[in-house]
């Protein structure tokens, strides 16, 4: 008789011990569904609102915005990007040189003073849209745009928030803007050089002597010098004696002295221009450097555009003239 109720007992704890796991499977089941579900809803809701360009596009809105900015203020690419991602719902190819013309034009006003002197200031983003009458559900999707394009470039790497390239380049953005405003070289121009001349901060001309642009000692420089190999022309090595300096801050400094107290400089036209393949050109046509590719051609203006528009540093032009 005990072993028969001791038998039943077993059979009831076994029914609710089955029971028991079927509803956590249940709950378990359901929860995973649920996930899944919550992770389809996302993707499905947000999938149209992501931003992508391919490299050939991107391309296009730099040098539809270089186009229009050409012997006045730099207009933002990403500006552009952002509204046609709107106004064509993101089918880029709708996009090309004649529209983007007529798009980038909006962000700059003529205000002529005189029958020879015409002056331009930046138009904000906000002011563009307004004009182009977007409602305000457009308007915050542009914004979006523009925050996810934050980190897209020809060199996606580069943008990266924790990149040591980006890391760089924001360290050196407050000092060049602060040279703009003193010497009108641009932002893009100072950095782009300082990338080329000690390779990011890494050459041993920048770590042993702090020297970020190649300046020689002449008989102007009445400090400290340093005796380092370097190439010249198609790479031609030599020995030559370059301006060491205390820290980082003061090559910048000297280095913004430098090409304002030069005269060649002047007469070359690089503070006149407001545009950073003008002022590329103007520095190489200056003589600030004799690299050449093996053909003996001038490459100088040419890297250093091809480094400001791989890092977007053409942005910080933008900025700092929306300043003005």
């Amino acid at each position: 008789m005990d072993n028969n109720l001791e038998t039943q007992e077993n059979r009831r704890i076994g029914i609710r011990t089955k029971k028991k796991s079927k509803k956590i499977f249940s709950k378990i089941l359901l929860g995973v569904m649920i996930i899944c579900i919550s992770l389809i809803a996302i993707n499905y809701f947000t999938k149209d609102d992501y931003i992508t360009l391919s490299k050939s596009q991107i391309n296009l809105y730099i040098n539809a915005a270089d186009a229009v900015s050409k012997g006045k203020l730099q207009v933002d690419w990403k500006n552009l990007a952002a509204i046609d991602g709107v106004r064509y719902k993101k089918d880029f190819s709708k996009a090309n040189k004649e529209n983007l013309k007529e798009l980038g034009e909006l962000f700059l006003m003529k205000n002529s003073t005189s029958s020879k002197k015409v002056n331009y200031k930046l138009i904000s983003i906000d002011d563009v849209l307004n004009n182009l009458s977007f409602n305000n559900k457009n308007k915050d999707k542009i914004h979006k745009y523009l925050a996810q394009l934050e980190f897209i470039g020809l060199v996606n790497g580069n943008l990266k928030k924790d990149s040591s390239y980006r890391i760089f380049i924001e360290e050196l953005s407050p000092k060049s803007i602060e040279l703009y405003n003193k010497y009108k070289i641009l932002p893009s121009i100072t950095i782009a050089q300082c990338i080329l001349e000690s390779a990011w901060g890494k050459s041993d001309l920048s770590v042993k002597a702090n020297n970020l642009f190649g300046i020689k000692s002449d008989s102007s420089w009445h400090g400290k010098s340093v005796n380092m190999t370097t190439s010249e022309y198609n790479d031609t090595i030599i020995k030559a004696n370059f301006r060491r300096y205390e820290n980082k801050v003061n090559s910048l400094d000297d280095y913004g002295k430098f090409l304002f107290d030069n005269i060649r400089y002047k007469k070359n036209g690089v503070f006149e221009a407001s545009q950073y393949i003008q002022q590329a050109q103007a520095l190489e046509n200056a003589g600030y450097s004799t690299k050449q590719d093996n053909n003996g051609n001038n490459v100088y203006a040419d890297l250093l555009v091809s480094i400001i528009k791989e890092n977007d540093l053409q942005l910080i032009d933008n900025r700092a003239q929306s300043q003005k």
